[in-house]
């Protein structure tokens, strides 16, 4: 009796890829995909999109996506759930104050709510829900500040203002539209390159390189942050303390983007940057805005092992370091759920449903709209063994996961 049943996605790329002589790290390279990514696609473990189709098609001689889904496969658009909040963001960064009139904010004043809000992000389990209600006013506040001020208060408005506007990408990341992180992105970087400060326009290097890794443009990011460095590194020795904060953030953003490329190298990144931090920074140092610190040193060593595809060397980098001692709540469900994809990774539905509800007991949020915790829910309320299939049902119906 022949066999009915059709090829995966995942097992139309593997085959077409062995035929066009590609590894899983050249494959990656040339359509801007890790080569964990690639792995996961192949064994299943990981839906293939239209957009990942699209970056890998002209690289597997496809020019009918149906080849890469077959014709009973359903396609996904990698919608991602939009925050109750986004509408008024929007609204917010697109309205252009055409008349501004009256007395602004002053730079220290702005300071302040820019901090608080960061704080409020760091500490929040709600942290999206929250930074909704602040975005609007902030930005108001930052943008007529700006338009308003002269001579080094302005400058001094327009870094709050880029800080704002990198807020506002922090929110945007994972929910709403692309067009809008890019809108926050090319205004973080106008305003910090008008404020005529180092710092920054290092923050909106760093801001930018993480929406262009996450868009395929690793080795442009790479570029970008090089700049950075190189604009940062020869004012760490006399400068105030957060050039040094800055360097090792710039050197851990490194790392992550050559992890997600399949680059090796990135251990070298986070070597320098875990010196940086060792080095420079008091043992009890937090930055405040990206919890620059020790725990958050190693925390990176756990997302680059992760994206490098070796799950051993995370769980032995992540053997040692207490959740606890991460100093954001948001980091800390986000550390949760690379936790989870490196227990993915080894094949543990158990292992990876536990530190997927452990992600959700500390930030409800992180869960509901990262990209990854939404993946790896999905497939194991369909797939898990039946002992835990129903508590993977309940997680992924209160994450808001489509079942």
């Amino acid at each position: 009796m022949t066999d009915q049943t059709q090829p995966t996605p995942g097992s139309r790329v593997e085959r077409l890829r062995r035929a066009a002589g590609h590894s899983r790290e050249r494959l990656a390279g040339l359509a801007g995909l890790s080569p964990t990514t690639i792995k996961f696609i192949e064994t299943g473990r990981r839906s293939l999109t239209l957009r990942a189709a699209q970056q890998l098609a002209p690289h597997l001689g496809v020019r009918d996506l149906g080849d890469l889904f077959g014709p009973a496969v359903t396609l996904s658009l990698d919608v991602r759930p939009l925050h109750p909040a986004v509408d008024d963001v929007r609204k917010a960064l697109t309205a252009w104050h055409v008349r501004v009139d009256g007395e602004p904010n002053s730079p220290e004043y702005l300071r302040g709510a820019v901090d608080s809000a960061w704080q409020t992000w760091h500490t929040s389990r709600q942290q999206r829900t929250e930074a909704g209600m602040i975005l609007p006013g902030l930005l108001d506040a930052t943008q007529r500040a700006a338009r308003l001020h002269e001579g080094a208060d302005r400058r001094r408005s327009l870094a709050m203002l880029a800080q704002a506007y990198h807020l506002a990408q922090a929110y945007l990341a994972w929910h709403g539209d692309r067009e809008l992180c890019w809108l926050t992105v090319d205004r973080g970087m106008t305003a910090a390159l008008d404020a005529d400060d180092p710092l920054a326009v290092a923050q909106a290097i760093w801001y930018a390189a993480h929406l262009l890794r996450a868009v395929g443009r690793g080795e442009e990011a790479l570029e970008r942050l090089r700049e950075a460095r190189e604009l940062i590194e020869p004012r760490v020795a006399d400068g105030p303390i957060e050039y040094a904060e800055m360097l090792a953030d710039l050197h851990l953003c490194m790392a992550l983007t050559r992890a997600r490329i399949g680059d090796q190298g990135a251990w070298s990144d986070w070597g320098t940057a875990r010196d940086v931090v060792h080095r420079a920074l008091p043992a009890d140092y937090v930055g405040l805005r990206t919890r620059v610190s020790r725990p958050l040193v190693d925390v990176y060593a756990v997302m680059c092992a992760v994206d490098l595809g070796d799950p051993d060397e995370a769980q032995r980098r992540a053997h040692s370091l207490d959740p606890a001692s991460i100093p954001s709540t948001e980091r800390r469900g986000r550390h949760y759920v690379e936790l989870a994809r490196g227990a993915d990774l080894e094949g543990a539905p158990e292992a990876t449903l536990h530190l997927l509800a452990k992600a959700d007991a500390t930030s409800p949020e992180t869960v509901r709209y990262s990209p990854a915790a939404r993946d790896m829910l999905t497939r194991l309320a369909a797939d898990a063994p039946a002992a835990i299939r129903w508590e993977a049902v309940d997680l992924a119906s209160r994450a808001g996961v489509t079942l």
